[in-house]
C-alpha cells in the first residue's frame, strides 16, 4: 500500500503541474500551494450496491482538496453533479477518475 501510495502522490504532482499550465495558473501555483503532503491521504471505501429499499453509499457532497483519484469497481455507483443534475460516472475496467476539488474552482475563480 505504501508502494502504491507513492505512485498516486507522483502522479497527483503531475496532474497538478497539468492542471497549473493548462488554466493558466503561475507557475509552480499548485506545487506550492500544496507544498504540504502531510495533507496526501489514500483511502478504501467500499459501498455494498443500492436496492430498491436501501441505499449504503455516501451522501452527495464536494471534495475540498485539489485532486482526487477514484477506482470504481463494476458495480459503479460514481455521480457528479452538473448544472444541478446528477450524471453517473461508467466504470470502465482499468480507468481512473481524476476529480478536481473545491479548491482549483475557489483558486480559478
Amino acid at each position: 500500500m505504501e508502494e502504491l501510495f507513492s505512485y498516486f502522490t507522483r502522479a497527483g504532482q503531475l496532474v497538478e503541474c497539468i492542471m497549473n499550465d493548462s488554466i493558466g495558473l503561475p507557475e509552480n501555483f499548485l506545487k506550492e500551494y500544496n507544498n504540504d503532503r502531510s495533507w496526501d491521504f489514500m483511502v478504501a471505501m467500499h459501498y455494498f450496491p443500492a436496492t430498491e429499499s436501501e441505499n449504503n453509499g455516501i451522501t452527495p457532497h464536494e471534495d475540498g482538496n485539489t485532486v482526487t483519484f477514484v477506482v470504481q469497481d463494476e458495480a459503479g455507483g460514481l455521480e457528479v453533479c452538473k448544472n444541478g443534475e446528477w450524471i453517473p460516472v461508467i466504470p470502465e475496467l482499468g480507468k481512473i477518475v481524476v476529480n478536481l476539488g473545491d479548491s482549483i474552482q475557489v483558486n480559478c475563480r
